[in-house]
């Protein structure tokens, strides 16, 4: 479903801070209501380099996926916009684009709000139902579409959850559509420290090892603690069995 400007812009109160349920790098979340279902609305900031044909690209293809661990793409925007703006102390009438994407609400949140510094909050057998889910989730965007999606910031804030705790990977705003399974490599170095593998960091060399990297992250940090991890990086593989 292709959204106008002004249709989310009615459906957010015009961004309303009190609808604001998250921020980020990239852009801000507000809840909404449109056709009576609750929606997550992620309004981008002004991203430089992007332009509309890659945006509409990328994203008519993500909206396509569709997978029970893989948060939902309903519609997305972009339009230019004019209006006064700051600069360097003045009022200028300035044209904008802004680009926007709504997505399914996930009413559990993230999963780094159940992480802790030493363990993780939740249950063995939730852990394992949000690692699997996960997983496939991941195997889906990699394998099932052609061409291979990489998430490339993967991480807990990233992995949102409904009311059964079923896990859905979300924020695909990184992703990339690689056009043949074969690696590449790029000058760009988008993602989050900790979460990137260290031929990414040294090169820009990206492959689905990537996101495997990451995903190996979020499961040592689910098992041991947020500050355990780089305790349990250090450790021989049999001493970090025996830990977890």
């Amino acid at each position: 479903m292709d959204f106008k400007l002004h249709d989310i812009e009615a459906i957010t109160n015009n961004f309303a801070e009190a609808q604001k349920v998250g921020s980020g790098g990239y852009g801000e979340v507000y809840r909404a209501i449109h056709e009576g279902e609750e929606i997550a609305v992620k309004k981008l900031h002004q991203l430089q380099g992007l332009d509309n044909k890659q945006f509409d690209s990328e994203f008519r293809n993500l909206r396509n996926i569709r997978h029970q661990n893989v948060v939902r793409l309903i519609g997305y925007c972009y339009e230019t916009k004019s209006k006064y703006m700051k600069h360097n102390g003045e009022l200028v009438f300035a044209t904008i684009m802004e680009r926007v994407l709504c997505f399914e609400y996930m009413h559990g949140g993230s999963l780094d709000k159940h992480i802790q510094d030493e363990s993780c909050g939740l249950e063995w057998p939730t852990c394992y139902k949000i690692i699997k889910g996960t997983c496939e989730g991941l195997d889906h965007l990699h394998t099932s579409q052609g061409k291979p999606i990489f998430h490339l910031d993967l991480k807990p804030g990233n992995i949102l959850l409904d009311e059964s705790m079923t896990p859905k990977i979300g924020d695909l705003g990184l992703s990339r559509l690689v056009a043949s399974t074969k690696t590449r490599q790029t000058e760009m170095r988008d993602g989050t420290l900790g979460f990137m593998p260290p031929e990414y960091i040294d090169s820009g060399f990206i492959s689905k090892k990537f996101d495997v990297f990451s995903l190996g992250v979020i499961i040592i940090k689910m098992l041991a603690g947020d500050k355990s991890y780089f305790r349990c990086s250090e450790m021989p593989s049999e001493q970090f069995i025996e830990l977890v």
